[in-house]
């Protein structure tokens, strides 16, 4: 069972085009896979991208990352967060 390709042709300025013929030489490919090994690497930056644009929107909702917070402040942070699970998950067995 054979699969064609459908190929298109476009055209680029001649030092591009000589650029992309000297990094498939250098990686001793064709010009197509320097192409194909391009467009995945933008494909993989735009998901990181998004990712972490994705992770910012979650930090600033969440009220950000409290930079500039002391040692103290954060350890008493934690202190009130493990009281306020403790009280609405526990507390009720030792009543």
């Amino acid at each position: 069972m054979s699969m064609e390709v459908e190929n298109v042709t476009f055209q680029l300025p001649a030092q591009l085009y000589a650029d992309l013929q000297s990094l498939a030489a250098d990686e001793q490919t064709d010009p197509v896979e320097v192409i194909a090994r391009l467009v995945a690497t933008a494909r993989q930056r735009r998901a990181w991208v998004q990712g972490l644009t994705a992770l910012r929107e979650q930090i600033r909702r969440d009220g950000g990352l409290q930079v500039g917070v002391t040692k103290d402040e954060v350890v008493e942070q934690l202190r009130q967060t493990r009281r306020e699970i403790f009280e609405a998950e526990y507390e009720h067995l030792y009543r």
